[in-house]
């Protein structure tokens, strides 16, 4: 699977009582963002706008199939199973993603769609479409693009001070 995630991060600030890291999607692109998190001793929230997390993959057509075979689709820490060089369909990947969104034992939301993001005061404030609100160090927007990175054009993002990446797995490893 072809992961793509964009991190957006404000340097050296420190929030107690405030969320980390706050991963947006829930699909394979979060999933695997927040294992790695996970696995440095971070603890992310991740914010699904649908109602379970394993992204758009439950919605897509029937005869759709993952683009590379079961051996090169496995997310970190978990294999896909069954035979390495078939082509999982639509609802083989909906249901491993479910699988390795439980084996996380992490905070995902679901139903969690964010309507705007805001750096301020030294923090990233998103805003979601029921009225709460988060305050976050770090935020990862793992939306997916399935290999065609795309970094929106983001207001304000000329006096950004922090870094800004873009990260993108191709291949089998």
């Amino acid at each position: 699977m072809s992961v793509n995630i964009d991190i957006y991060r404000i340097s050296e600030v420190c929030f107690m009582g405030h969320v980390d890291v706050v991963v947006i999607g829930g699909g394979q692109s979060g999933l695997a963002t927040e294992h790695s998190l996970l696995g440095v001793g971070l603890e992310p929230v991740v914010l699904e706008a649908s109602e379970r997390a394993a992204g758009s993959w439950p919605r897509y057509y029937d005869s759709l199939t993952l683009f590379s075979p079961a051996g090169c689709g496995s997310l970190p820490g978990m294999p896909f199973g069954g035979d390495p060089d078939r082509y999982p369909h639509r609802g083989e990947v909906a249901a491993y993603l479910l699988r390795y969104a439980d084996r996380l034992d992490a905070d995902i939301r679901t139903r969690a769609r964010v309507r705007e993001v805001h750096a301020e005061g030294g923090a990233f404030t998103l805003a979601l479409e029921d009225g709460e609100r988060l305050s976050a160090r770090t935020v990862v927007a793992a939306s997916g693009a399935f290999g065609h990175p795309y970094r929106p054009a983001l207001p304000g993002l000329e006096g950004f001070t922090g870094t800004l990446l873009h990260a993108i797995a191709k291949g089998c490893r």
